[in-house]
């Protein structure tokens, strides 16, 4: 099943490993320096333990941001984020957690009744199935989990994405205004949304995404909401949504702006978002310390693989500035059939194709730091894997700083609420 992966992990070790003359098999040298540099770790009873673990809590004692970059909707991800949040709490005071969520909903699951009560969380899920961007069981077990570990007043949790759905934010914006043809130029749109987010169902139609900006737009003047008031927030947070979703269909149609104007615009937009939380939290922690998990791309530092910087590369800068370190850890599992996931996974596969599917790993690329530029530029010319593979390879390898291995893929469940179609 996997010989025809093997076979390009073969040929790739070959490339990587061309290294001087001194170095008589190469294939050999990699291994050993794979081998060297990779660490055995577990989750149990909610710990991470073994020397991976270690490493990692080793190197967070100084960093500010521990950044988690993501397979969505992997099983076992979001107790692996919890069991070192916990840690990073424990040890270090980490009281923040960023993530790749609606940002009015993670307010609401950050302060009052709902923080930290599981109940409450999937009531939420269950009367607005468009209101988290990410809705698994073990997705909503981890934020519950998170609220009731952290420490922080208030805003534990920040939400730094695009909204997925609009009808959470109309109510809280109905309950800011007085104004009656503000609230009924809410309500007007409050039915429309209702009626379409009442199944989280993308394939028959998704509100933010298929309504005009114009109609977003029209909604911010017909309320008219006064500069910077939460009012005024809750809207904008829609028309960025609305337009982060128009550049992806301009995408699709061959339209410009449209994918990389999306990526440009969402990453900033993820930046915002979470850069004002960050100085919310300033005024009662000096270096607010927060655990990140986006998905993989949204944090490598530098250019990401889709040649935009990063919100992972913004916070390592802001970690930077204030004279500390930022941490960043690659997620990524064993898809069923890797010999058809090469598209996806064949500038990491060199790093994982001989560990055991079975077992958890960490690989520290710190190491390897030395040796990409001049082994793939200089010696792998005409190499078919290098054009394929060698750009992203190098970018993997100095945008982050570990890989975490997973063993094979695992899809989380969806007892709670249904799986998005």
């Amino acid at each position: 099943m996997f010989d025809a992966a093997r076979v390009l992990a073969s040929a790739v070790v070959g490339v990587l490993l061309s290294f001087s003359c001194s170095v008589a098999d190469d294939q050999s040298a990699f291994q050993t320096l794979l081998n060297t540099h990779s660490y055995s770790i577990e989750l149990r009873g909610g710990e991470l333990r073994g020397p991976g673990a270690d490493l990692i809590l080793k190197d967070a004692a100084n960093a500010q941001f521990v950044a988690l970059g993501e397979e969505h909707y992997n099983a076992i991800i979001p107790d692996i984020t919890t069991a070192l949040f916990l840690s990073l709490h424990e040890r270090y005071g980490y009281n923040f957690f960023m993530t790749e969520q609606d940002p009015v909903m993670m307010e609401t699951i950050s302060n009052g009744p709902a923080r930290g009560d599981l109940a409450r969380i999937h009531a939420l899920a269950q009367s607005y199935p468009m209101g988290f961007t990410f809705n698994s069981d073990e997705e909503l077990q981890m934020l519950a989990d998170i609220g009731r570990i952290s420490a922080a007043s208030e805003d534990a949790i920040w939400g730094c994405d695009q909204a997925s759905g609009v009808t959470h934010i109309l109510d809280e914006l109905q309950a800011e205004l007085t104004d009656p043809s503000a609230r009924s130029a809410v309500d007007a749109l409050r039915l429309q949304s209702a009626e379409q987010e009442a199944v989280r169902d993308y394939s028959t139609g998704h509100y933010i995404s298929d309504t005009s900006t114009e109609t977003f737009t029209k909604l911010r003047s017909e309320v008219n909401a006064a500069k910077d008031s939460r009012a005024a927030w809750l809207i904008d947070t829609i028309i960025n949504s609305n337009r982060i979703f128009s550049f992806y269909h301009n995408g699709s149609s061959n339209i410009l702006p449209g994918y990389y104007e999306n990526n440009r615009f969402r990453e900033e937009h993820l930046k915002d978002l979470c850069l004002a939380k960050y100085r919310a939290a300033e005024k009662t922690e000096r270096f607010p310390k927060a655990l990140m998990k986006f998905g993989s791309w949204h944090l490598f530092e530098g250019l990401s693989p889709t040649r935009i910087h990063t919100i992972g590369d913004f916070f390592s800068n802001i970690a930077r500035f204030n004279g500390s370190d930022f941490l960043s850890i690659y997620f990524v599992s064993r898809p069923e059939s890797p010999e058809e996931s090469m598209k996806d996974y064949g500038f990491i596969w060199p790093f994982i194709s001989d560990l055991d599917p079975d077992e958890l790993a960490l690989v520290d690329l710190r190491e390897f730091r030395r040796y990409p530029n001049r082994v793939l530029v200089e010696k792998a010319a005409g190499d078919e894997w290098k054009k394929l593979y060698k750009e992203d390879f190098v970018r993997l390898v100095y945008g982050y700083d570990m890989i975490f291995f997973v063993g094979t893929a695992r899809s989380a469940s969806f007892e709670t609420v249904p799986p998005p179609d």
